[in-house]
């Protein structure tokens, strides 16, 4: 989806919009669009804990540290006045158009944060997680995990260490001592 910023949608962006669904990818116009970014940034700020983790999300740990995530992001977006649209919104626009399927029969191994943290890096946590802890400073609110799972990214990144290198109870434990 696409639209201008702050806010709007002018006839550059239906005809963009158009042209990208006449290719098969979905795409709709949208005045509110940061509203949908910032959901989209809410959704993304559990990147780092697959990247972590690996594969073991389905946990009660892992679950913890996202639900943690997550909590201080809806705190930190109030605090700054920024209203993402809801999950229910962004579960009905997304509905069926996002399905992660195998690739020549190989399942996904991870996200971009994944792949990130394979190839060395962790850059783009900055622009997650650390949107948030950031959010936070500006307007006083703690945002502890996920500054601190910004910061076990750069340390994993800068160690070399590949994807799935702690456990998400190991994760929990090192976010909330």
């Amino acid at each position: 989806d696409l639209g201008r910023f702050p806010d709007g949608t002018d006839e550059v962006d239906d005809a963009l919009a158009a042209a990208l669904r006449a290719s098969r990818i979905e795409s709709e116009p949208r005045p509110d669009i940061m509203r949908w970014k910032y959901r989209k940034l809410v959704n993304n700020l559990g990147n780092a804990v697959q990247a972590l983790c690996g594969a073991r999300l389905q946990t009660e740990a892992a679950r913890e540290v996202l639900d943690l995530l997550v909590a201080e992001a809806e705190k930190a977006l109030s605090a700054a006045g920024i209203d993402p649209v809801t999950e229910a919104e962004d579960d009905l626009r997304r509905a069926d158009h996002l399905q992660l399927q195998p690739v020549a029969g190989e399942p996904r191994a991870g996200g971009s944060t994944w792949q990130s943290l394979q190839r060395g890096t962790a850059v783009e946590t900055d622009f997650l997680n650390g949107e948030i802890a950031l959010l936070g400073r500006l307007h006083g609110v703690p945002t502890p995990v996920n500054a601190g799972i910004q910061h076990l990214m750069h340390e994993a990144a800068a160690r070399g260490d590949g994807p799935g290198t702690l456990s998400p109870n190991e994760l929990l434990a090192r976010l909330v001592p």
